[in-house]
């Protein structure tokens, strides 16, 4: 009996710290910190050109700048959709937690300076490409005819959750989408701090230590003035 209450006891512990630390990352650390105003005609001039699936387009595509003079190119999706409707609701409820919605954003990087564009791919391994005036180069290998115009990057999804390649792909189109520079209102909307890797590890370290101290002083005025009394 004694063995049972305190697993009882246990689950209930585990069960109120995920609630608490749920809602209070769900709720909390969307931040205007990082926010770099967008400004410039390089953003026009060095945006890559996009393909995907025609029944998988973007909606829209923000960009800032960095202090390095790198080009940030936000691209947004309604959501991540692998096909089968148990994993995609899983994706979503994962997205709502971490970022407040099931809108995927992906970047892309361009510095013009040195003429160098970055990238997540197949497996989320970063790719680092220079690119001339009409081809593109990274691990040795050359990609010929992946720049327009001579300074726009052709780039193609890859996979179902908007990873990109430089190599193109069967099926995709060129995507045709509205681009804009990022205001305060977007940085905050699309949880973009929190989208960059140290901003997400910081929020969930903060978020775990204040759920933490919540779920011992809830259940320790729970044993207290409810617990005790009845007993």
């Amino acid at each position: 009996m004694i063995e049972r209450k305190k697993i009882l006891f246990a689950l209930w512990i585990v069960f109120n710290f995920l609630l608490i630390f749920s809602i209070i990352l769900y709720e909390t650390g969307y931040t205007l910190e990082g926010y770099l105003p967008a400004h410039g005609e390089k953003a026009l001039k060095y945006a890559p050109i996009l393909y995907s699936q025609p029944n998988d387009k973007p909606q829209l595509i923000l960009y800032s700048f960095d202090r390095s003079g790198g080009v940030w190119y936000y691209v947004i999706w309604e959501r991540e959709k692998a096909g089968i409707p148990i994993i995609d609701q899983f994706y979503d409820y994962i997205r709502r937690l971490f970022y407040g919605s099931a809108i995927d954003v992906e970047g892309i990087v361009v510095y013009p300076k040195n003429r160098t564009i970055t990238f997540e791919t197949y497996g989320h391994e970063r790719i680092r490409a220079k690119f001339d005036s009409s081809n593109c180069y990274y691990d040795r290998v050359t990609i010929i005819n992946c720049v327009e115009n001579e300074t726009h990057v052709k780039v193609y999804v890859a996979t179902w959750n908007h990873l990109f390649t430089l190599i193109p792909q069967n099926g995709t189109v060129k995507a045709n989408v509205k681009m804009k520079p990022m205001s305060p209102t977007d940085y905050i909307r699309y949880s973009i701090f929190r989208r960059m890797n140290e901003g997400i590890k910081e929020a969930v370290i903060k978020d775990l230590a204040i759920a933490s101290i919540v779920t011992v002083l809830l259940n320790t005025l729970i044993y207290r003035f409810v617990v005790r009394r009845k007993y």
